[in-house]
């Protein structure tokens, strides 16, 4: 796992500054903190820059790497998972490597295959790709969106970055939020590929390249594999196909040359996926949990102890309390660098400093529940059409002012306002939409909400590839390209970089994911059984106890907390004089949130906290006064640290 940048001045070919090119990888050290290395074509206004975190090939992998005759360059990050067939077949072709590394699998692929060579690479990856006699800079992020990547375009230079905070770096780039993501942000806790928060830095979506030459740039998909269901073949066959399928993705996710563990919680995923470690590696793993002080009742710290005590694991295990909420909540949104609403992003980063004590990759079990249909609203999808089946009074005159009038049950409600819809996009937006539509538009500022209605044309970028299968499909479709790459993968990835460790998710193996989303529905959910088949997998691995306890996820105790010990703080915070929130949002509105909250007349956790994080990210980014001016070439530009709230 590595950090890239760079800057291509594609129209006037101006030499890059190397003082700008340094500031910029600097800024993303603790992505790579084993070695560093930049690359310039003067002649063409190119640098590319990385830092790296040495996993495979320790000695010979520095970056960037070019092939024989440096024609074509390369500054990746990631890992490739099946560069040694690709290496061999390559080697059979006639090219010859020079080092063990996977990252030069990449180059001689191109050099054989071009750009359709893109969609063989079974790993995570972001990289930049310079070919020189084409004087073309290639952008391409994997087709899961594991790995993150940026740019900033102005029509003559083009910025990118891992990170937004090398991209900051450049002088010419402008610090602003962006309105339409603001509304997206509020709608689904997190800001969806193309955008970002920020005005004029776009991220580039799973299985997408950005071509840039000096023509222009352009953005394309380069992996587009919708899923043809398996039909007639037997639930045993499949499900044999699965666990042979789980294992050897597994194993690929296992090569490294350094000590590798798991992240483990009291669940089927993560219990199976260290199971499988465990016997792949023929003895005991490092594994790692992470739970919360007090009488929290969705703790899985002795879940995971006993998950842990079963497959003779050496395990550790860390406690969160709320004083490490407050104190720690800027640190993660600093590493985020994107206003990402999740409560279980603190957790994880500390346990990643926990597990970095011990290794340095880790396997975790996020990407399960998004293709086997692990959520409450997969349920209701599932099952949906017999809701609409009811006589229309029925639902609106019965069912719905009955689920409207109960208090502190927002996913319920939101369910309802869903199945309700017979066209499926339609449906996916509204069950997406964690805050109620009517209380965003009375959130916003009417001058920030005009011309904000773009979530629906992003949903439907994906939704288009499946819009011939049954909802189910489609859903889970569309879960694993959007609410999956630009939240947890988007906070696993910058948590776990934050302190230098390689976070690696199985579940999310090409080979094994094209397989998944084949699998039809029913073998998805059974009756009320979900994520079945992967269950009916698991028993070879782990105990029934275990498989079909009841699912907790990665649940924190935010909700007690804003209700008591935090209110205070966090009414203080939203609504002092000059606070973002006072600027984009209406005050009255988020008071009266914060009193229908405490009052346990609604539960507005997610709200609430979306606005803190946004307050917090607005603070560390947008505020000039958080970024001195730089002045490249004569002094180190230091990016102010995250203060505590």
């Amino acid at each position: 796992m590595c950090g890239i940048a760079g800057v291509y001045n594609y129209r006037d070919w101006e030499p890059v500054d190397r003082t700008l090119c340094g500031h910029m990888i600097r800024a993303v050290a603790h992505r790579g903190p084993d070695d560093d290395g930049s690359y310039f074509c003067d002649k063409a206004g190119l640098a590319l820059g990385h830092r790296r975190l040495s996993i495979i090939d320790l000695a010979a992998g520095h970056q960037p790497m070019s092939n024989e005759d440096a024609t074509v360059w390369v500054a990746f990050n990631g890992e490739i998972y099946n560069f040694q067939p690709l290496r061999r077949e390559l080697q059979s072709c006639g090219h010859t490597f020079q080092t063990r590394s996977d990252t030069e699998t990449i180059v001689h692929a191109y050099e054989q295959w071009g750009i359709t060579s893109f969609s063989r690479l079974n790993g995570m990856f972001a990289f930049a790709l310079w070919d020189e006699q084409k004087r073309t800079l290639i952008l391409a992020r994997d087709p899961f969106g594991i790995k993150p990547l940026y740019y900033w375009n102005n029509g003559r230079t083009l910025v990118f970055g891992s990170e937004v905070k090398s991209i900051l770096h450049h002088p010419d780039v402008e610090r602003a939020v962006d309105p339409q993501a603001l509304s997206d942000y509020l709608t689904l806790t997190y800001v969806p590929s193309p955008r970002t928060a920020f005005a004029a830095i776009n991220k580039l979506p799973p299985g997408y390249v950005l071509i840039c030459t000096p023509e222009g740039a352009g953005v394309r998909r380069f992996y587009q594999k919708p899923p043809l269901l398996h039909s007639g073949r037997s639930e045993q066959d499949v499900l044999e196909e699965l666990r042979s399928r789980l294992v050897s993705a597994v194993k690929r996710q296992m090569v490294a040359d350094v000590p590798i563990g798991a992240m483990l919680s009291g669940g089927v995923d993560s219990s199976m996926l260290a199971s499988i470690m465990t016997e792949l590696a023929g003895g005991p793993i490092e594994t790692f949990t992470v739970g919360f002080e007090g009488d929290f009742k969705s703790n899985e710290l002795e879940a995971a102890r006993a998950s842990a005590s079963r497959i003779g694991s050496h395990h550790h295990d860390i406690v969160v309390s709320v004083d490490d909420y407050v104190k720690l909540l800027p640190h993660s949104v600093w590493h985020l660098e994107e206003p990402v609403a999740t409560d279980s992003t603190l957790p994880f980063y500390m346990v990643c400093q926990l597990a970095r004590e011990h290794v340095k990759v880790v396997l975790t079990g996020q990407g399960a529940d998004e293709p086997f249909a692990g959520y409450p609203r997969h349920l209701g999808e599932r099952y949906g059409s017999l809701y609409r089946a009811l006589p229309t009074p029925v639902q609106r005159g019965i069912i719905k002012p009955l689920i409207e009038s109960l208090p502190r049950n927002e996913p319920l409600k939101r369910a309802v306002r869903s199945l309700e819809v017979v066209d499926p996009l339609e449906r996916m937006i509204r069950v997406y939409s964690t805050i109620d539509p009517s209380l965003k538009r009375q959130l916003l500022r009417g001058d920030v909400l005009q011309g904000c209605d773009g979530l629906h044309e992003i949903v439907q970028s994906w939704q288009s590839d499946v819009a011939h299968l049954d909802g189910l499909s489609q859903m889970l479709y569309v879960d694993a390209r959007l609410s999956l790459a630009d939240n947890l993968l988007m906070y696993g990835d910058k948590m776990s970089m934050a302190v230098s460790l390689e976070a690696r998710v199985p579940y999310l193996d090409l080979e094994l994911m094209e397989f998944v989303e084949s699998i039809p529905p029913a073998l998805k959910i059974r009756g009320r059984t979900q994520k079945y088949l992967l269950k009916k997998a698991a028993a070879k691995w782990i105990s029934r106890d275990v498989i079909y306890r009841k699912k907790i996820g990665f649940a924190t105790p935010l909700d007690g907390w804003f209700q008591k010990e935090l209110r205070n703080m966090v009414e203080e915070r939203l609504l002092c004089p000059g606070s973002a929130c006072r600027t984009y949002l209406e005050p009255e509105i988020i008071l009266q949130m914060l009193d229908d909250h405490q009052r346990k007349r609604q539960n507005h956790k997610r709200a609430l906290f979306s606005l803190l994080t946004f307050e917090v990210w607005h603070e560390q980014f947008i505020k000039p006064s958080c970024w001195p001016s730089a002045t490249h070439g004569k002094a180190e530009v230091v990016l102010q640290s995250p203060r505590s709230l």
